[in-house]
């Protein structure tokens, strides 16, 4: 009844064919990993991994010559669509050179003077017929039969290319106005960073000393840092109350509860950012257990293992109790002496990932020890000229995130055009109809034919040399 529907939706002169009927399909195969010989040669062979745009020249493996004719891969010529039919059906790329693939791809044969190009997007716009006609427990695929049955419109052959035309048209203004949200992100991180670094040599706030009187605070002063008079470098151990990381209860993820007391683990910990979305649950009587390491409202959190060690974020004020994994570590500050907001800013400035960096380099593992934290040393003015500081980097970081929001949902707003863009061209709405024009029923015909004079071509071919595929 749905197809009905949709073939009654066609305008007219278009016509609803399956997947077989337009092109010839050829698969894939993958040569023996036993035989390095046919391994590292110079002919390109595709896998899912290589599916990401709409042109394939490259790929991230090669296979030899022997690989080629040893095994059941296949040769794409130049212009044939490489369709993903397992782990991820419905991805598509046009080869531009002359490609084998593997097992999870398929060659589409094109013919009767079909665009390429028209395909990928006729495939891009009806990528949800695949993904709901795959199956598979673990690793969703496509069956040849269900692939075979997908039945995509078809309009007449000109009418092809004025669809193309359009598209092309509207993406190039819309590629353009993605790089230029691409570049202006890109200039706001560089900011962000560039602000940081001003900040933490004195620089930003460099007007406001001039203004007002600032006490010389009394520390042991490092003469290889270049920072204000009144500055002087500190380790976090002699501002801290408390520094200590977490642990994982016995149990591992089984001791996780619905409810409870939340459990924050480095995903939580993101830079300048407590994330809490994506929280876990301990009980009490776990939570007892690990008392040392519970929160507090302004703790510190810094992750210290793994690929996000050195973010760091703070626990807000309504945040009243919580406790962490040993993947983080908590830094309480005396209040008297540094504002919790300035050190945060600290640690996830460029300064301080550096450094962080440098005391990794060569570890065989991502980590931080406590005794690295506690000797870790930062740049620390007074308390009243950090909270001036707190409050111009939140200003200035509350108008970049608003900037960012505003990309952010530009980029959302793009790939929706795209999206409606490319439904109204095969619904037949983009480009206007020209009623004296072939019926895509002629153009079915004449893909009937050429696709039967390549068959009987290769036949013939495999019959003199069974044994060779032509490159």
């Amino acid at each position: 009844m749905e197809q009905k529907e949709q073939l009654n939706n066609l305008p007219k002169g278009w016509v609803w064919s399956n997947i077989s009927e337009l092109f010839i399909i050829i698969g894939g195969g993958t040569p023996s990993k036993k035989h390095a010989k046919y391994w590292g040669g110079d002919i390109k062979w595709a896998s899912v991994k290589d599916i990401k745009s709409q042109f394939l020249t490259e790929t991230i493996d090669k296979i030899t010559n022997e690989g080629l004719n040893q095994s059941n891969t296949n040769l794409a010529s130049i212009g044939d669509i490489i369709l993903v039919t397992r782990i991820a059906p419905g991805q598509v790329s046009i080869a531009k050179e002359k490609i084998t693939i593997n097992q999870d791809l398929k060659i589409l044969k094109l013919f009767g003077g079909i665009i390429p190009s028209f395909v990928y997007f006729l495939i891009k716009s009806n990528d949800q017929k695949f993904i709901s006609r795959a199956s598979g427990t673990t690793v969703k695929g496509l069956k040849v039969t269900d692939l075979n049955n997908i039945k995509l419109p078809l309009p007449p052959l000109k009418e092809q290319s004025r669809i193309i035309i359009k598209i092309e048209e509207l993406f190039s203004e819309i590629d353009h106005a993605t790089k230029n949200l691409q570049k202006a992100k890109y200039e706001l991180d560089i900011y962000k960073q560039s602000i940081l670094k001003s900040t933490f040599t004195g620089k930003l706030s460099e007007k406001w000393r001039e203004e007002n009187t600032s006490e010389m605070i009394d520390f042991e002063e490092f003469s290889d840092y270049n920072l204000p008079n009144n500055w002087k470098l500190e380790t976090i151990e002699n501002v801290s109350e408390f520094i200590g990381s977490g642990s994982t209860p016995k149990g591992g993820k089984n001791t996780y509860t619905e409810l409870g007391i939340p459990f924050i683990r480095s995903q939580n910990v993101h830079v300048n950012k407590f994330i809490q979305n994506d929280l876990v649950y301990i009980s009490e009587e776990i939570n007892e257990k690990m008392k040392r390491t519970k929160t507090k409202p302004r703790d510190i959190l810094l992750n210290i293992t793994g690929a996000s060690i050195g973010r760091c974020a703070y626990i807000p004020e309504d945040f009243i109790l919580g406790n962490i994994n040993q993947h983080v570590c908590i830094i309480r500050v005396n209040s008297d002496i540094t504002d919790y907001k300035y050190l945060t800013f600290y640690l996830n400035s460029p300064d301080a990932q550096i450094k962080i960096s440098q005391i990794n380099s060569g570890a065989t593992r991502e980590a931080l020890t406590l005794t690295q934290i506690k000797r870790f040393s930062f740049p620390l003015c007074n308390k009243e000229e950090q909270t001036k500081i707190v409050e111009m980097l939140e200003t200035r970081f509350t108008l970049i995130e608003n900037l960012e929001t505003i990309i952010n949902k530009s980029f959302k707003d793009i790939e929706l055009f795209k999206h409606t863009t490319l439904k109204k061209a095969f619904e037949g709405k983009l480009v206007n109809q020209d009623p004296l024009e072939e019926s895509a029923n002629t153009l079915i015909q004449k893909i009937k034919i050429e696709k039967s004079e390549y068959l009987k071509t290769k036949n013939e071919a495999k019959n003199q040399s069974p044994q060779r595929k032509n490159l």
